[in-house]
């Protein structure tokens, strides 16, 4: 497997997993929408990304040097919303 189809499987996986939480939690909703919905938009453009390389002689793809660091940190902050924020208390 390349990285391209893992980028794809794990933000497509990240979002399904952030977004039903974040139905789930109604305290972290918004934190976790948003990270879902960063990694929909990241898996959505990878796919977009791998038509067109294969348009192209030589594709270069620069854009991932800031791809997979943002899937990344989308992924570490979506997973320490779930495991680490408590419910805070008097909201």
């Amino acid at each position: 497997m390349y990285a391209e189809h893992w980028i794809v499987v794990l933000s497509l996986a990240g979002g399904i997993l952030f977004g039903l939480a974040a139905a789930l939690a109604s305290s972290r909703r918004m934190p976790l929408a948003t990270s879902a919905v960063i990694l929909f938009l990241l898996s959505w453009y990878e796919i977009r990304m791998d038509g067109w390389e294969k348009t192209v002689a030589a594709p270069i793809r620069l854009d991932m040097f800031a791809e997979i660091p943002l899937m990344i940190l989308c992924l570490i902050f979506g997973a320490w919303q779930i495991f680490f924020c408590r419910k805070r208390k008097g909201l």
